[in-house]
């Protein structure tokens, strides 16, 4: 197939593979011409208006950009990590450069009719090169970091062990919570400053929302009723019931996020996630109610094995984030 190109000094050629045969949530794999330079860039999850950066060497070969007097082709070899070895329809397109922005394509892609597996029954497992942009990096270890463990610390502090704490666990909860928004900040930073604009993928909706009711419990912490106030009581059960919420939002988002990178991540991080999931529903809060209900009347001895039992809940949230953060930058 091919395209005119209005502009044949700035644009974009492009092949893209999507499970449904349209353009969202696909791999797309770009070659732009401009003035300024020749590259090929990767862009996930296709947004209009994106600015893509180049995806390194590591997952692309001999690029060549040809030209006579009648066509212009691109051609280049892709390592297989690209893809994830499901089968997918292949569509390709075209359309303007403007400022090393890729512009909407000026024409309708064209769409294989049926999905194929680009690598044959046999080659179907496709290994994984790693994250080779830096900046996603950076966001997915800060992300996981500041809500996967600062937060889950923040909250076991404030639910389970004021008895441990006394009056001090209120300063340690918020120290917790604010190294959480220092380390979300700097991933928030990063794929800002990846993308230059705002998407609309599922994704991308629900970390918008997260950080939204992060700004939200700030403030509602920060100005919570004295103790004797009428309003104490609603106040604190608000915090509490958005702070399930968010925790909730957040494991939804962290394997969202893991899918989009999953053709550079090894599989086993998924499993790990979700026995990280189990793990904080019946070992952390399932087994503290327990606790606090077979030795809640017994103030010494609950204190002892509280104490005992977040050693063990401490000590596997630590592992799940040290593994995980090491498996983000594994290359296979």
């Amino acid at each position: 197939s091919y395209f005119s190109l209005d502009n044949p000094e700035n644009f974009w050629l492009g092949m893209g593979l999507s499970e449904q045969g349209s353009m969202g949530d696909s791999q797309i794999t770009l070659c732009t011409k401009s003035v300024e330079k020749t590259s090929v860039v990767q862009v996930s999850g296709y947004s209009h208006g994106v600015l893509p950066t180049s995806i390194g060497p590591s997952l692309t070969s001999q690029v060549s950009l040809s030209k006579d007097d009648e066509f212009i082709s691109c051609s280049f070899l892709l390592h297989k990590s690209f893809f994830d070895g499901e089968n997918k329809h292949i569509f390709i397109g075209a359309g303007p450069v403007q400022d090393n922005y890729v512009l909407y394509h000026h024409s309708t892609p064209v769409v294989s009719t049926e999905s194929v597996n680009l690598f044959g029954e046999n080659e179907s497992k496709s290994k994984y090169a790693g994250i080779t942009d830096f900046r996603i990096l950076l966001h997915a270890s800060s992300m996981i970091t500041g809500y996967g463990i600062f937060l889950v610390v923040g909250i076991y502090t404030s639910r389970y062990l004021k008895p441990i704490f006394d009056s001090a666990w209120y300063r340690i909860h918020t120290s917790i919570i604010y190294g959480m928004v220092a380390i979300v900040a700097v991933g928030l930073a990063a794929i800002l400053l990846k993308v230059r604009t705002i998407n609309t993928g599922v994704h991308e909706l629900i970390g918008f929302l997260i950080i939204g009711l992060t700004v939200f419990q700030l403030i509602l912490g920060a100005c919570r009723p004295y103790k004797k106030h009428k309003a104490r009581n609603g106040s604190m059960f608000v915090h509490l019931f958005i702070g399930c919420f968010l925790l909730i939002l957040v494991v939804i988002n962290i394997f969202l996020g893991l899918s989009k990178i999953r053709s550079q991540i090894p599989n086993h991080i998924f499993v790990i996630q979700g026995i990280y999931v189990i793990w904080i529903v019946f070992g952390s809060i399932v087994g503290n109610e327990v606790l606090k209900h077979l030795y809640g009347n017994h103030h010494i001895v609950y204190i002892k094995k509280l104490k005992f039992y977040t050693m063990i809940n401490i000590g596997v949230i630590l592992m799940y984030g040290c593994t995980i953060i090491i498996l983000l930058n594994v290359v296979d």
